[in-house]
This record gives C-alpha cells, structure tokens and sequence, in this order.
C-alpha cells in the first residue's frame, strides 16, 4: 500500500483507476474502508483514499486534530501524490474537511461532493450523534465500532472488516474529530465557495433539514436525494452513489 511521509508521520491510502483524480475522506473512526463501493469508479477516475492521520494504518499525530489540520494534510497528500487540482469526495464529518479544503485552496479545487454533508451542525439529532460518539469512544470504542459497522452493512464478512478497521483509530484522535466536527462552521464563507458542488442525501436522513443551508448560502449547485435510505449512501445504496458522482462530474468535464 503507497504511504505519502509527513513530518509527523506516514498517511497510508490506496491508489486505483486513472483520470480525474477524487480524494475520498473518511468520518471520524471509519477510515478508508467505508469507501469499499466506490471501487468501481476506478473504471472511469483516479480514486485515492487515504486513512487520515491517527486512523487504520497511519500515525496519530501527537497535537490535537482539527478540521484545519486535515484540510492541510489533504493537501500535502495531493502535493506528495503530484495533483495539481483534485475532486473532494467527503463522507459525514468527512465532508466538514472537504468543505475546508475547497475553501482554503480553491485554485487546488476541482469539485466538490458532499454525501449527508453540513455547513455546520445546527439539528438537535445531529449534535446529539457527535456527543453519542464522543461518550462511546471514551467509554466503550467497540461498541460504538459494532453499531457504527452494523448501521452500515449487513454483509458479516464487511462489517467484520469494518470494526477491525475501525479500532486501529487512535482514541485521541477519533474522540477529537467528533469533538472538531460538532464545532465546525464554514457558514458564513459558502458564499465564497467557487467549485462545482455535489450534495448527496438519503431520503430518510435527518441531516437532510442541513441542505436549507446551501440553498440559503448559494445559487449554483447539485442535489442528488437517494431514495429508501438514510445517512449511509456510499454503502447501502452505492449504485445509485457512484451513478450520480459519475454523471455529475462527466456533465462537468463537458462544461470545460
């Protein structure tokens, strides 16, 4: 597996497809291997999908994680990778660096997607997930790898991979994430969001009230909701996923 040296440590990712090149980020805890389902993409992109610092294989770093810092160890990533501009692909919380990224180094930007994505936590349901997870990864990390892994799939062979996937995270850094996750906002800086944008939910979803923000913060931009499926699309509903990130960025690459 290709690892990319940081002066901090080494980020482990795995590598498949030529093309445009997509980054996939991970929510706190899962790492890479959420993004199981999205390897059919390979027959049309470049797909990268690193384990961020602190999960799966890679170092934890010794300050605390931010939202900031991801965002710069994505690009240190694409930089060691040699990617000049990159569609951000982010997952939950994942989607909080993406929206980082694309915000802080929109000339390194190409697109960007969001699957059950926020702008900022803003639902009662929604904080009460972050402090659900913190509580656990602090009490009882396999539990919450088992009902994290279970929500996802029922495929035992999976989610088996899935929990021992998940708890070789770094509890420092999975409690963190949670924490940095709760208190992000890139609010009031949407307007300034100059990328192409995907925005994925599941009809099911209570994240999906987070979707008013966008409308709200911004004229031009993609909604795809999947039906008969709530927060996890990239998994139980992956056709459906890879079809809309597919037709999406081949209607982009028509525009150019």
């Amino acid at each position: 597996m290709p690892v990319c040296k940081l002066d901090y440590g080494d980020i482990f990712y795995e590598e498949a497809g030529e093309g445009v090149p997509i980054i996939f980020l991970h929510p706190p805890g899962m790492g890479r291997k959420v993004f199981h389902y999205q390897r059919p993409l390979s027959e049309r992109f470049r797909l990268i999908f690193p384990d961020l610092s602190g999960h799966g294989e890679s170092t934890a770093v010794p300050e605390r994680v931010t939202i900031q810092k991801y965002a710069e160890e994505v690009l240190k990533l694409a930089d060691w990778i040699g990617l000049e501009e990159v569609i951000l692909c982010g997952y939950s919380s994942g989607g909080s660096i993406a929206q980082e990224f694309a915000l802080t180094y929109p000339e390194r930007t190409k697109g960007l997607i969001l699957s059950g994505g926020f702008a900022e936590v803003k639902s009662p349901a929604l904080r009460y997930e972050h402090l659900l997870g913190m509580y656990f990864v602090k009490h009882s990390p396999k539990t919450l790898a088992k009902t994290i892994a279970t929500a996802h799939t029922f495929d035992p062979e999976y989610r088996s991979e899935l929990i021992e996937h998940m708890l070789k995270t770094d509890m420092n850094t999975w409690f963190h994430f949670y924490y940095e996750s709760l208190n992000y906002s890139c609010v009031e800086r949407l307007k300034s969001l100059s990328v192409p944008l995907l925005l994925i939910y599941g009809s099911k979803d209570l994240i999906n009230q987070h979707l008013r923000t966008y409308e709200k913060e911004l004229k031009h931009f993609e909604t795809a909701i999947i039906p008969k499926v709530s927060h996890q699309v990239p998994v139980k509903r992956w056709q459906d996923f890879n079809k809309e990130i597919t037709s999406f960025l081949l209607k982009e690459a028509a525009r150019l």
